[in-house]
């Protein structure tokens, strides 16, 4: 496939991931309840279709077994997806998520703007 149509369908599967799971609970799969986050956030961002899961592993500084489980479960949530074979599997992330910091900012932003916005403010309100 060349190029232009890889980064095509990369842009419209990003797009679909945004859309329909989001960032904050693709991090959750990601990141949640992990003692080293950081380490499984570099990771899934490494997941390019070309790493395999041994140096996804030292990535990680966890064993191969380990990670092989991590991302069978990821593959399973449907964050990832395998473009090799059963045996040398080789996968694929749906985006690339930001850093956490960044992210938590965000987040808290997003968040302080739904809480702005459902606030009842004095002029909409109606004595009875």
């Amino acid at each position: 496939m060349s190029e232009i149509l890889e980064r095509q369908n990369s842009a419209i599967i990003a797009l679909l991931a945004r859309s329909s799971i989001g960032v904050p609970a693709i991090s959750n799969i990601v990141c949640g309840g992990k003692r080293n986050p950081q380490a499984y956030l570099k990771v899934y961002n490494a997941l390019d279709g070309r790493t395999g899961v041994t140096d996804l592993a030292k990535l990680a500084g966890v064993s191969q077994p380990t990670m092989s489980v991590v991302l069978q479960s990821w593959e399973e949530q449907g964050i990832i997806y395998n473009l090799g074979t059963d045996s040398k599997p080789r996968y694929q992330r749906l985006l690339h998520l930001p850093p956490i910091n960044a992210r938590n900012s965000r987040e808290k932003k997003s968040q302080q703007e739904r809480t702005t916005e459902d606030a009842v403010r004095p002029e909409e309100t109606t004595s009875e």
